[in-house]
Parts: structure tokens; C-alpha cells; sequence
């Protein structure tokens, strides 16, 4: 699926690009008085023609490294610091939030694997979209339930117009994932 995503916009890259930066959401627990927050790594995507399970491991493995390494919080420690001068935590943020990158919102804890109520209703489906900031081309949020994932595309139609073939690929990758998974 990470994939399918990139596909339509490595169009315009070298041939020799096989990876891209991607600005990886994820929650950091800073104890339970302060509940969950939010902080980010970087992780390289490969773009290269590898199989779908053979890209989901080398994502898998860059993300295990940066959790390792406690890459959230340092990050989160350091913008901390930066708030005592507030120009350069600005300019901090201006940075890791650059509109050129791809802002994929994941998160290490799975939904409800069964299904669940509310006020007595079976909840049939979750589905989640993420603000897209100004100039970004797109977010994507993934979410799971009742063992189900749902993936919400967010773009800005302006940089992205082939939002329906944008999903179509990453149906297509997340079918060939499944399939590889389930030969086994």
C-alpha cells in the first residue's frame, strides 16, 4: 500500500529514485497523567519495484529502529527545548513540516477487533480522514476494526487530481499484500 501511494507522483523523480522520505505520525506516552502524545519519525519508503511484502518489511524495519531509538521522544524532548525560544521552534516546525512531504498518519495500536456498540447500535464500519495542512498534497490515515483496515486519502485537489487512481493503486497493493500473506 505505501507503494501505491507514490506511485502516480514518482513520475516526475529519476529513474534511479528508489526511496522517499516520509513524515511518519505516532503517539508517545509520556505517563498517565498526561495521557498520549502526538510526535513523529521519519522513515525512507521504498519506491523501488520490490513485491508488497518484501517493501512492508523493509518499512517494518526502519519503523522497529526508529522506535528502538526512541525517535519520538527525543524528537518531542528537543521541540520541547525549542519553546524557550520561540523562533526557532517555529522555524523547527517550518521545517519538519515542509509541504513537500507526505504525511502518513499511523498508528501502533489496533482498533477493536471485534465489532462493538453504541448505545446499543452495532457499529458497522470506522473510518478516519486528517486535516491536510495548506499546500500539502496529501494524508492518509489508516484505521483498523472488527479486523478490517480503512485507509482515509486526504489531498488537496489542486496538487493532487487523480485522487480515484491514487486509491485504485493502493487497493491493488493492499490485494497483492493479502494474497502474498495468505499463499504462506
Amino acid at each position: 500500500m505505501a507503494r501505491g501511494a507514490p506511485r502516480p507522483l514518482e513520475a516526475g523523480q529519476s529513474q534511479g529514485t528508489s526511496e522517499s522520505a516520509r513524515h511518519v505520525a505516532h503517539g508517545s506516552r509520556r505517563g498517565a497523567e498526561s495521557g498520549n502524545r502526538d510526535s513523529f519519525f521519519f522513515v525512507d519508503l521504498p519506491l523501488g519495484p520490490a513485491a508488497p511484502p518484501e517493501r512492508l518489511g523493509e518499512i517494518r524495519r526502519a519503523t522497529t529502529v526508529r522506535k528502538q531509538g526512541h525517535d519520538t521522544q527525543h524528537i518531542d524532548a528537543v521541540m520541547h527545548e525549542l519553546a524557550r525560544v520561540p523562533q526557532l521552534r517555529e522555524f523547527a516546525e517550518q521545517v519538519l513540516t515542509h509541504p513537500r512531504s507526505f504525511a502518513f498518519s499511523v498508528s501502533n495500536v489496533p482498533g477493536p477487533r471485534h465489532r462493538v456498540c453504541v448505545q446499543g447500535v452495532s457499529v458497522c464500519a470506522l473510518h478516519s480522514l486528517v486535516e491536510i495542512r495548506e499546500n500539502h498534497a496529501l494524508r492518509v490515515a489508516a484505521l483498523s476494526y472488527a479486523n478490517t483496515l480503512s485507509l482515509g486519502l486526504t489531498v488537496d485537489p489542486t496538487l493532487v487530481v487523480d485522487v480515484d487512481d491514487l486509491a485504485e493503486d493502493m487497493r491493488i497493493e493492499a490485494a497483492a499484500l493479502i494474497a502474498s500473506v495468505m499463499s504462506r
